[in-house]
């Protein structure tokens, strides 16, 4: 494997670089953790990943990373992470043990996170006196999330590679400094997520602005594009495949006063476990989609409740914020006692092995049927009835219930009452056709 991706990336590459430039990752909008270490993890995965670029035909201007991340906690992670970067005689490494710790301020999609790393770095330059040089290095990140709007910042420390003809400085040299950014998400669709990006990096003499734009399609293809101010234009471009491989690919290209040859890169994550690992798929949605929930409280005289239809494989369906919902009037709880719940007695919901139109309060969604019915043994067990049931014979969910009505604002109104209920603050809507 090793072999056929150098002979990939030498048949890639036929000018040696002739200028300067920061060791940056080019997938860093992408695999953010390798510079941030308050992304470490993020999505509550176990992965490793693998990731080489390079820029010459020799192969000897090269980095290498490999990194490990363990999520055993919800609010708490670790990565291990090793970059080897490589230039004629020199040989620069770096190895990181990563943490990162969430700080919830009220809800899933309202957090702070906290990153911090530390670990040594080597130079190793042939026939000299500074071979294994080691020293102790660290880097720090910061990053707030309220719903959409992601604020944060980092320090790091990179390399710095300079062309021996055409410039004075050391040939290979370590700078530090800060990065700042700020990132809106937009929800385009049911599938696609859009976020713009603003960052400022500063680092000893080399300040610049860069923009980034990235488009996520369901969770599991990737597009982002970087334009570094005077510095490059880099693009990268992410696939999951099989559910448990990612494969990425980056390429960036020197613009203004920078020269360097164009430098491509090609990375494999491998994720430990399934992409769903036996979780109602509500809760799958929450942790991936930190987006803005419509709020109730400014139409609590007339409670309504988001309803959409999920795609078959990611579903999307939007997830109330229950912290924002005001008390029902006792008006309202007066109406809503002539609708009793559903109970064993009532005819099945069932025909022609699908569920009837209507309107469902779904409390969770599985792939497996096994897992659907410990659920609701899970909820007898408690004092309550449920149900479960596809939309179609094609559909993967098995969606387990706990009320349908024929009547939407019912429906509505009866699901925000059971987001009251102790263990059902997350229920949601769901019409059948």
């Amino acid at each position: 494997m090793k072999k056929t991706i150098s002979l990939s990336v030498f048949l890639l590459f036929t000018i040696s670089m002739i200028g300067q430039r920061i060791v940056y990752n080019g997938q860093n909008q992408i695999n953010r953790y390798l510079e941030d270490p308050s992304f470490v993890s993020l999505n509550g995965e176990y992965n490793m990943s693998a990731i080489i670029q390079a820029s010459d035909t020799d192969i000897s201007n090269t980095s290498q990373y490999i990194a490990a991340q363990l999520s055993p906690f919800d609010n708490v992670a670790f990565g291990l992470d090793y970059s080897r970067h490589s230039y004629q005689v020199f040989r620069y490494s770096q190895m990181f043990f990563n943490g990162r710790y969430r700080l919830n301020l009220g809800n899933e999609f309202h957090y702070i996170n906290l990153g911090a790393s530390i670990g040594i770095d080597r130079l190793n330059e042939d026939r000299s006196s500074r071979e294994n040089d080691l020293n102790t290095i660290y880097r720090l990140g910061l990053h707030y999330t309220n719903f959409n709007l992601t604020i944060g910042g980092f320090l790091n420390n990179y390399a710095l590679q300079n062309d021996l003809s055409n410039t004075s400085l050391d040939p290979f040299t370590n700078i530090e400094g800060y990065t700042a950014f700020l990132s809106y998400r937009f929800r385009i669709s049911d599938s696609f997520r859009f976020s713009p990006m603003a960052r400022y990096n500063s680092y000893d003499e080399l300040d610049f602005f860069e923009g980034v734009a990235n488009l996520n399609y369901k969770g599991n293809y990737e597009l982002a594009v970087s334009y570094k101010d005077n510095y490059s234009l880099n693009a990268a471009l992410s696939g999951r495949f099989l559910k448990f491989i990612r494969v990425s690919y980056s390429y960036e290209s020197a613009i203004g006063d920078q020269v360097f040859n164009d430098v491509h890169s090609v990375g494999v994550s491998i994720d430990l476990r399934p992409k769903e690992n036996e979780i109602p798929e509500w809760l799958a949605n929450v942790k991936r989609n930190r987006e803005k929930i419509k709020s109730i409280k400014k139409v609590k005289e007339e409670p309504a409740i988001a309803v959409e239809e999920p795609n078959t494989e990611v579903d999307d369906t939007i997830v109330e914020n229950i912290e924002e919902i005001d008390p029902v009037a006792e008006a309202e709880k007066a109406e809503l006692l002539k609708y009793p719940v559903m109970t064993e007695e009532a005819p099945s919901d069932i025909v022609g092995g699908k569920l009837k139109p209507g309107y469902y309060i779904i409390l969770g969604s599985y792939k497996k049927v096994d897992n659907a019915e410990k659920e609701i043994e899970r909820l007898r067990a408690n004092g309550a009835y449920a149900r479960y049931g596809k939309k179609d014979a094609n559909d993967d969910f098995n969606y387990v219930y706990v009320d349908r009505y024929e009547d939407r604002d019912i429906a509505s109104k009866r699901t925000l009452a059971k987001q009251r209920e102790k263990g059902f603050e997350r229920v949601w809507l769901l019409r059948i056709k």
